[in-house]
């Protein structure tokens, strides 16, 4: 590491108290989706810190066009879904990098915390562990200190530095501050992506964790199916027609098309692990899913119901599209229709995002991956998870070499009560920020 990379670390060290005032303030911010409000408060207070760093910053609220594709009525969204945008145009030629993290939270669940849920509390330790890059600096607290405002936070803090000692980026750099991530990211980095707000040659996707490099990721599509019926008084149920009954009929066939099917569809992701628990249950890659999530229909036990509907996710390996995930779900629930004359059913489409893999050859991980250990100290393994994340719209759509990283680990509860985050994580996960920033931008001296 040369001397003004080690500045620029020394300066994130001594930045540390102001990146948790930061932290603190956007904690405080309730935005948990769904329904997904305020994003444009906190896109404000996030826009102001890369305004007075030089940004050209720029806010951008998804269309009704995205709100439609995101499910917005279906899932319960409400408010602007505003984006911030800052880049920072390079003194030379050179590579354009995107940076990402949203602000967006999982759900708040009423009880369980210990802590305030938005009050950003700060401890000297955690009762549920201890992250291994703990150097006594404490532990903050809150929904989204790990996924995904401790990142926001980390991220902010590396380009603050590098401003701050006088680093000249040579090539260009793009940090957006992205909604919905949670429920798919349609109107968030989707929007940005897809009508090309945002293009770069390569990106990092601040939404993991220090235990790994996430290299690759399932997609999703969720389905809302509706069986209709003919109501009749329940003891006399032959003269009616049941919708509970007939959506039974195709989970019954969805439940052999998850495990006689998908089960045996795989995606070989060599160099890619993704974890113990998994293993166990023989899954050692990305692997067809399908979850029934949600169901209801009926009004009492002495009437049919005339209606049942229900919420299916189907877990897409990378490369399946979402046209072709259409038409095989299609496929099974036609094919329980032609056995069933008095079927009637109706699919609709909530959203979805494709999958995605970057191979642990990709000469960009493995260079991110070196870099982050000389960062922090440590080799992280390259990772993948059966869940989905916004990296897809960098990887699939805008067609980039990505990495995915992030604050937080099994000691952190992320998306569960009493979430919390290592102090001294969020600082060296900027580090890591800063480092792959100026190696593959480049830099000068002002």
């Amino acid at each position: 590491m040369n001397k003004q990379e080690t500045e620029v670390f020394r300066a994130i060290e001594s930045g540390k108290g102001g990146m948790l005032k930061f932290l603190q303030q956007i904690l405080r911010i309730d935005t948990q989706v769904p329904p997904g409000h305020d994003y444009d408060k906190v896109c404000d207070i996030i826009q102001g810190r890369y305004d007075a760093l030089g940004y050209a910053t720029s806010l951008h609220e998804a269309t009704e066009k995205y709100m439609k594709l995101s499910g917005a009525k279906h899932i319960g969204l409400e408010g602007p879904r505003t984006n911030l945008v800052a880049r920072l145009k390079g003194t030379g030629k050179g590579p354009t990098l995107h940076i990402s993290a949203h602000t967006d939270l999982a759900a708040i669940q009423k009880q369980g915390w210990s802590v305030d849920p938005l009050g950003g509390e700060i401890t000297k330790t955690s009762k549920y562990g201890k992250s291994a890059f703990d150097k006594g600096g404490g532990y903050i607290w809150g929904r989204g200190v790990g996924d995904d405002k401790g990142e926001t936070a980390a991220l902010l803090l590396a380009m603050e530095a590098i401003k701050q000692t006088g680093v000249k980026l040579k090539g260009n750099l793009i940090v957006t501050a992205n909604c919905d991530e949670e429920i798919g990211g349609v109107a968030g980095l989707g929007y940005l992506i897809r009508e090309g707000i945002v293009k770069a040659d390569m990106g990092i996707q601040l939404d993991g964790s220090m235990t790994g490099i996430g290299l690759s990721a399932m997609g999703r599509t969720r389905f809302l199916i509706r069986t209709k019926g003919k109501s009749y008084h329940g003891q006399v149920p032959i003269l009616g027609i049941n919708a509970i009954e007939k959506m039974s009929k195709l989970n019954i066939a969805l439940n052999d098309y998850w495990r006689n099917a998908l089960l045996k569809r795989k995606y070989q992701t060599p160099g890619i692990d993704f974890g113990e628990g998994l293993r166990a249950k023989g899954i050692e890659c990305p692997t067809g899913m399908l979850n029934i999530g949600t169901i209801k229909g009926g009004v009492q036990g002495a009437t049919v119901p005339d209606l049942c509907e229900e919420e299916v996710l189907r877990g897409m390996i990378p490369g399946e599209t979402y046209d072709g995930t259409l038409a095989e779900f299609k496929a099974v629930l036609d094919g329980v229709k032609a056995t069933d004359a008095d079927l009637q059913y109706e699919l609709e489409t909530v959203n979805f995002r494709e999958g995605y893999v970057v191979p642990a050859t990709d000469p960009y991980a493995i260079e991110c991956q070196a870099l982050i250990k000389e960062a922090v100290g440590a080799t992280l393994p390259f990772t993948g998870t059966l869940a989905s994340t916004d990296m897809n719209y960098q990887v699939v759509d805008g067609n980039m070499p990505c990495v995915n990283f992030g604050v937080g680990g099994p000691y952190s509860n992320g998306h569960g009560q009493d979430e919390n985050a290592s102090i001294d994580e969020i600082v060296e996960c900027a580090k890591a920020v800063a480092l792959i920033t100026m190696r593959k931008l480049g830099t000068q001296k002002a």
